[in-house]
């Protein structure tokens, strides 16, 4: 189900010993970054924040970013800023799974929320990961990423870079992203830009919340029974029959994706 290859070796190695383990951010008023360029890969699981289409694109970019380039060795995250100004550019961030489906509303309460976009304080590269929990609040349509050293009871500032990307900041560190109205953001493979004027219906959300729960039962289960197998699969053809009428990218994206998941069963 993975939607990329990474290639992993070679001198890029040589990165590591530059980089810190915490990184600084400062943000300004200005939004640079625009809301088609926030995609959600659902075969893959991968959000890719940017213009760039691939992982040639983004390691082109390298000589002209700081920022986080684990993934030459792993899933985890790409965060990427500009030498020239330190503003934020991008990011590539593989979602842990399975996406945890949280009834009721997200809890914003101690959030202060602001405006415009990111910047690191320093010239410099550094360890981030913003995908240890991924949440799916099926009720608001929301996707949230967040790190295990969020503290969800303390203070958090919540940047929007554009109307449906956010940044949460703690103690002036990434600490995860937040995607509103997530569905219109999802896309299939080899697409590359989100049509901002498509409009999804609402059924979306509650069918892709369902799926969500059937990909956390399947990965919980270590040995599934011939008949349990078989209820998944029933399960996973019905919400292929509810969306297979609609033609839009998110749907497609979520067609593509039960196939794939009704395969590898």
């Amino acid at each position: 189900m993975e939607l990329f290859q990474l290639q992993v070796g070679g001198p890029c190695r040589l990165l590591r010993k530059y980089y810190h383990e915490n990184m600084k951010i400062n943000f300004n008023n200005k939004q640079i970054i625009s809301n088609s360029d926030v995609r959600w890969y659902l075969s893959s699981q991968i959000i890719w924040i940017g213009k760039e289409k691939d992982y040639r694109e983004i390691e082109e970019l390298k000589n002209k970013s700081y920022g986080s380039f684990d993934w030459l060795w792993s899933d985890s995250n790409t965060i990427l800023f500009n030498k020239e100004d330190l503003n934020f550019t991008g990011a590539v961030i593989k979602l842990n799974e399975p996406i945890i489906v949280k009834s009721g509303k997200l809890d914003e309460s101690l959030w202060e929320k602001r405006e415009g976009n990111i910047k690191i304080s320093e010239e410099r590269n550094f360890n981030c990961n913003l995908s240890d929990f991924s949440e799916y609040y099926s009720e608001e349509d929301i996707l949230l990423s967040h790190s295990e050293k969020w503290d969800r009871a303390g203070v958090s500032i919540e940047i929007k870079i554009t109307s449906d990307l956010s940044v949460i900041l703690q103690n002036n560190e990434m600490r995860g992203i937040l995607i509103y109205q997530a569905s219109n953001h999802l896309l299939p493979d080899a697409f590359y830009q989100v049509d901002v004027s498509e409009n999804i219906e609402s059924n979306l959300c509650e069918i892709l919340g369902r799926f969500f729960e059937l990909i956390e039962k399947m990965e919980n289960e270590e040995d599934l029974t011939q008949h349990e197998e078989l209820e998944l699969k029933k399960a996973f053809l019905e919400i292929y029959e509810e969306v297979l009428p609609y033609n839009e990218v998110s749907y497609v994206a979520l067609k593509d994706t039960v196939l794939n998941v009704v395969d590898y069963l």
